[in-house]
């Protein structure tokens, strides 16, 4: 492998780390900056979560550090070898010494596929709509009656 095909993305959000992490783990906000399976219930994403595409691909939580760190391990069954499992989606938090929240989304590392230069360029526009779609969900304030 000469080189790697990972999608970076980081953006400072004004939220609480906690509101960050409701938005990257309910399914109510996931649905609004990326796609669910319809039959996905309305639980929110813990340890043991598998999301799946029936045919299409599936992801698994494979780490998930409370208002941390929630990485995905990816699958797909036309890559045609279900020993991939070091690609995935991974979404950080963190918090800078003036109270901002900051979140990093990679996605890959997309260099072991045949077509891996197809799955980067793809992921890049997910991770920039991704980012800021979940930035706006945070920064949202409520409406108060």
């Amino acid at each position: 492998m000469s080189k790697s095909l990972i999608v970076e993305n980081n953006i400072r959000i004004e939220a609480p780390v906690t509101r960050v992490w409701e938005i990257l783990t309910r399914p109510e906000y996931i649905r609004q900056w990326d796609d669910l399976p319809e039959d996905f219930g309305d639980y929110e994403i813990h340890p043991a979560t598998i999301i799946e595409w029936t045919g299409y691909s599936r992801m698994k939580v494979v780490e998930f550090e409370l208002n941390k760190k929630l990485r995905y391990s990816l699958y797909v069954p036309s890559w045609n070898d279900e020993s991939i499992t070091n690609i995935g989606y991974t979404y950080s938090l963190s918090v800078d010494d003036n109270g901002y929240t900051w979140l990093s989304i990679e996605v890959g590392d997309f260099a072991i596929l045949t077509e891996g230069d197809k799955y980067f360029n793809e992921s890049i526009t997910f991770g920039e709509t991704a980012s800021q779609k979940i930035k706006e969900l945070a920064e949202k304030k409520p409406i108060v009656l």
